[in-house]
């Protein structure tokens, strides 16, 4: 307590001749007070709706007509099974080779993996659709991971591919491309943008975060969505070409998001944009079609037969209507590009 007690004396003093003596008294220059520099306003851009697939496995414990329970292996699941039901969609692949197998080729009791909708009942077993389902696995098989892509990167040996389930995927000249089902030409590197989803065979994964593996194979799947976006500060990016935006169509940030001009992303997108000027209502077309419409200072859309809430009301400035950029990536069906 004595040294707490005379170190507080201590410092009282020096506060004290700290404050009676000037600064230039000490011999110190004058400064002026320090400039901050302006930052740009924080935002987040976030999807809605994903669909990207969850992964379970387990063995064929009952077959259906057009559906089959699956004994749930997967770690921490909060069901002991779970019913999927076949589609017209569902793609039953070979593990091993990739091919395409019907229904009629799983066997009873055979080690499946599937990733299936996240939408499930709440029945128990949960019931769920089948995107994709992997059989002929074989004993102590790597079996193939199935993931969307989030992020593309140019590499001087071919692509950094950053995928839904938290991998970095090292492609190039030696990694065999193989076209999904229904897929119509070869496959390339350069077909894989965001929103692709890959199948990839590997067998040694790096510890790192993100882990990181450089697949044998890859076989691709064609995006589901409209096309892509990403941000980095106040710089858009469509489909991998930068909007020139500035002046009145400058994007801003308020209220923690994005505002971005209507006009220049959905003509970029080739859809064609309508303002009447007695009703302040926009529509916007495509190939003669409706894809939406939206009035100022209206927090909704029309999109067809559905009302969509939008994270604000679009808003007119000199003459630019600016939207929510995460309002326009759900209207148009985009894949919202991150990571790395």
């Amino acid at each position: 307590m004595r040294h707490v007690k005379w170190m507080n004396i201590a410092l009282s003093t020096a506060l004290a001749v700290c404050l009676a003596v000037p600064a230039y008294a000490a011999g110190a220059p004058e400064e002026s007070a320090p400039v901050q520099e302006e930052t740009a306003a924080a935002y987040e851009v976030v999807q809605r709706g994903q669909t990207t697939p969850v992964r379970v496995w387990g063995q064929a414990a009952e077959l259906g007509e057009d559906s089959l329970t699956l004994v749930n292996d997967s770690e921490g699941a909060p069901y002991e099974s779970i019913i999927l039901d076949i589609g017209e969609d569902t793609m039953i692949l070979d593990a091993v080779t990739g091919e395409v197998r019907a229904f009629s080729d799983i066997r009873q009791d055979e080690t499946l993996y599937a990733w299936v909708s996240p939408a499930m009942t709440k029945s128990l077993p949960p019931i769920t659709t089948a995107e994709l389902i992997l059989c002929g696995i074989a004993a102590d098989y790597g079996v193939p991971s199935y993931a969307e892509v989030q992020a593309v990167e140019e590499t001087e040996d071919g692509l950094d591919v950053y995928v839904s389930d938290q991998m970095i995927l090292h492609l190039g000249a030696d990694t065999q491309l193989l076209a999904g089902p229904g897929t119509t030409g070869e496959a390339a590197l350069t077909d894989i943008v965001p929103g692709t989803r890959l199948l990839s065979w590997y067998s040694v994964v790096g510890l790192s975060y993100p882990a990181q593996a450089a697949p044998e194979k890859v076989m691709l799947f064609p995006s589901s969505y409209d096309g892509w976006v990403s941000t980095e500060g106040l710089e858009i990016t469509v489909n991998g070409e930068v909007l020139s935006l500035t002046g009145a169509n400058a994007p801003r940030v308020e209220d923690g998001h994005l505002l971005v001009p209507l006009r220049a992303l959905a003509e970029t997108l080739g859809c064609q944009v309508t303002w009447e000027p007695y009703t302040d209502r926009i529509l916007v077309e495509k190939d003669g079609r409706e894809l939406y419409r939206l009035t100022l200072g209206e927090a909704q859309a029309i999109q067809g037969e559905v009302t969509v809430g939008l994270l604000a009301a679009p808003e007119a400035t000199d003459g630019v209507t600016f939207v929510v950029l995460d309002d326009l990536i759900s209207l148009h069906g985009l894949k919202l590009s991150q990571g790395f």
